[in-house]
């Protein structure tokens, strides 16, 4: 708390107070409490898990006591003697010869590691920009971290991979399966002091906690913590590629590769895969000529990035194991008609139910793209209406689309441009009110997709959905869900999102859709 003051006031401060508080400050980043090597960072029993509770396990203080009696009486340890404890205990851990205290030693560590995960948990929504309100916050990552709570004393096998609870009593061991092991342990099991490298406990425990299988995951149903667009271009393999996109978007995807790869290859490029530049895409649509396709470029970048979030939610599927739905039918572009996909396995005597709920997903992939350009439009339409009608902002009425392309396509924070144009920045908020405008769409997605749904199971005669209210309510549920995970989720994410993170959601290529259709020119 004091330390926080202290920053508040730290601008303000002369110089030489300046440097006195730095002092402080690094000072307190290699100060570290010897309670820790007790006390272990636990999941609340209570419902607010955004709670800290810490649970003192008496073993492992007595042992601590025992093993550092020249630390008995200190508050703090310095860096110094904080990493000699740990190296100490590490080894002790490690060491065969006498498993209880090897376990003992590894329970003080254990502690330990707990205040690093809670801690590491605790930034990673700031890594990705989510506010704790927005998606979701650290409590909801330490489930899937912090599970042990102390209460067993774990050992590593000879080979450091299996894990082992002790049974002090009669010196017996049982080895833990792999779904219940302790992640505190695992992290333990690949650090080593010894190794040469520089690399901290601390910052050992921040970097496994994020590369924790069960957190990428958690991340990645957000879409946060993927490849990039155009890495999930450059580095897919066209073999499955028929199974997931149409004849036309294949030849898209092949061209992509032919040019992006090419170049990449020629200059010897590695790390971040980059937007293809204006040569790149004019080279692109040469290629596509012969599959006579006449999009524009930036139309040729919305259509890759639609390409790419195909490829994210397969890769997605390979990673998590998800279910993967697969539709029924095949459009073929050349005959305009869809015929059954061959690939499916042949099934007999289906439940009539099952068949309607694949109908019903197959039209709502249909009906979801025209649903969304329509409301969009209509939103669009709308606001500069609005617009118009006002007093204050009825100038800006004509800049509206400008600014949707600036904001959208050129990735333009708000601020940038309110300096564009010239104004306060919270003037461009009341003029584009983009979380209003985007609840808009989505409400109106909701009700038009709704309707034509329901139209379109009439049609179908699909009357075991359509006539019984608890499955009528049932799919308003379900429609409210599937338009959120389909776009709106990721929507309301880039607006939180920082300036760096660039806009590709599907609402946003819609609009940028929507823009180059209405042959708006800058």
């Amino acid at each position: 708390m004091w330390l926080q003051k202290i920053d508040r006031k730290f601008s303000a401060a002369p110089s030489i107070l300046k440097s006195y508080f730095t002092t402080i400050q690094v000072a307190v980043i290699y100060m570290t409490s010897p309670t820790k090597y007790w006390q272990m960072c636990i999941l609340p029993m209570r419902k607010d898990i955004k709670l800290k509770h810490q649970r003192e396990i008496s073993q492992a203080k007595e042992f601590f006591k025992i093993q550092f009696p020249h630390l008995n009486g200190k508050n703090i340890l310095l860096k110094d003697a904080n990493k000699q404890v740990q190296t100490i205990l590490w080894k002790r851990f490690h060491c065969r010869d006498d498993i209880y205290q090897s376990a003992m030693a590894g329970l003080c560590l254990r502690c330990y590691v707990s205040h690093g995960i809670f801690i590491a948990c605790k930034t990673i929504p700031h890594v990705y920009n989510v506010g704790a309100e927005n998606l979701f916050s650290y409590s909801d990552l330490l489930p899937l971290v912090l599970n042990d709570r102390g209460k067993t004393l774990v050992i590593l096998g000879s080979e450091r991979k299996t894990q082992y609870v002790l049974n002090h009593r009669d010196g017996t061991i049982r080895a833990i399966a792999k779904d219940g092991e302790f992640f505190s342990v695992n992290i333990l099991r690949k650090f080593n002091p010894d190794s040469g490298n520089s690399e901290s406990l601390d910052s050992w425990i921040t970097r496994l906690t994020r590369q924790n299988e069960n957190i990428k995951s958690f991340l990645w149903g957000f879409g946060l913590g993927t490849p990039s667009d155009w890495k999930l271009l450059c580095k897919s393999t066209p073999r499955f590629l028929s199974t997931l996109l149409s004849i036309e978007d294949q030849e898209i995807f092949g061209a992509f590769q032919t040019v992006y790869q090419r170049d990449r290859l020629q200059i010897k490029k590695k790390g971040r895969c980059l937007e293809p530049t204006v040569n790149q895409l004019q080279e692109m649509l040469r290629v596509l000529e012969s599959i006579n396709y006449n999009g524009s470029p930036q139309q040729l970048i919305a259509r890759l990035k639609y390409i790419a979030e195909i490829l994210r939610q397969d890769w997605i599927y390979r990673k998590n194991g998800y279910t993967k739905t697969v539709s029924i039918e095949i459009y073929d572009h050349l005959t305009n008609n869809y015929f059954e996909n061959p690939k499916l396995p042949i099934h007999t005597d289906r439940n009539p139910e099952d068949i309607e709920l694949e109908k019903l997903q197959i039209i709502c992939q249909k009906l979801f793209h025209k649903v969304l350009y329509q409301t969009i439009e209509e939103a669009i339409r709308q606001h500069i209406e609005n617009l118009k009608k006002s007093k204050s902002y009825k100038n800006f009425a004509t800049l509206y689309l400008e600014g949707l392309r600036l904001y959208y396509q050129e990735n333009k924070s708000l601020s940038e441009i309110a300096k564009l144009w010239k104004i306060e920045w919270s003037k461009a908020r009341r003029i584009f009110k983009l979380e209003k405008f985007l609840s808009i769409v989505q409400y109106r997605t909701e009700e038009i997709f709704s309707v034509r749904l329901l139209q379109s199971l009439n049609k179908y005669q699909s009357t075991r959905i359509f006539h019984e209210p608890d499955k009528l309510k049932n799919i308003a549920a379900e429609v409210r869900e599937f338009l959120w995970n389909k776009t709106f989720k990721e929507a309301k994410a880039e607006l939180i999102a920082s300036k760096k993170q660039i806009k590709n959601s599907l609402f946003t290529q819609v609009i940028c859709i929507y823009l180059n259709d209405s042959n708006y020119k800058i």
